[in-house]
């Protein structure tokens, strides 16, 4: 068997107070969305968001594309990697939150490093194909429905030696559950399946809800 330790809260705080500190807004976007019920789900967690900076960092990436922004701590924690030319290019069809995370963009004063597109993924995903885009880093983690379409596009769409990124791809470790019928389990299992099939290097790290990295 594997060695793993558990990883609890206190584990967590741990590992937080011996890490470089977060900046303020993202604290700030952390708190915002704890009062957001069950929609918090929608954000990565923070050790998810430290490993996008170290790969962000550690890489010298200088474009970066997200499929799914919520609040904006992905984006923001990606844009305070990036160099002074970096950029992100955001997509998500919801006018609100984007309204929301472009504030904090506003405020972290990375807003001109922050694109937001609203609109649906798979056709701004089609557009950016058509105008030949590439990118160092794509993060995926929209509607669970799109995934393989998301991915697909996102094969086309990444530079030589960049990286993609899928959440939720242990979904509350649901997926090991024999017996879970319900549609989202079942697209994350098709999802897990599609790529474990795909020439393509892959592993799936044990990071929030389960984070996939493929890279050429």
């Amino acid at each position: 068997m594997d060695k793993n330790i558990p990883i609890d809260q206190n584990m967590i705080d741990y590992i937080f107070s011996h890490s470089e500190s977060l900046h303020k807004v993202q604290k700030k976007i952390l708190k915002f969305n704890d009062n957001l019920g069950k929609a918090k789900r929608l954000q990565i967690s923070i050790l998810q968001a430290n490993f996008l900076q170290f790969l962000i960092k550690a890489h010298k990436f200088k474009s970066c594309l997200e499929v799914g922004t919520f609040t904006g701590y992905s984006s923001l924690s990606m844009a305070l990697s990036l160099p002074k030319n970096g950029k992100v290019y955001a997509i998500d069809k919801d006018i609100k939150t984007n309204k929301i995370a472009l504030n904090f963009f506003k405020e972290a004063k990375v807003n001109n490093k922050i694109f937001i597109e609203t609109n649906n993924g798979i056709n701004a995903l089609k557009k950016l194909v058509k105008s030949k885009k590439k990118f160092d880093l794509i993060l995926i983690d929209a509607d669970k429905e799109s995934y393989i379409k998301y991915f697909n596009y996102a094969v086309q769409l990444i530079s030589k030696r960049g990286i993609i990124l899928i959440d939720n791809t242990l979904w509350k470790g649901e997926v090991l559950n024999q017996n879970a019928n319900d549609k989202l389990t079942l697209k994350i299992k098709k999802f897990n399946e599609y790529i474990k099939k795909k020439k393509i290097n892959k592993y799936i790290l044990p990071l929030g809800d389960g984070f996939t990295i493929c890279w050429k």
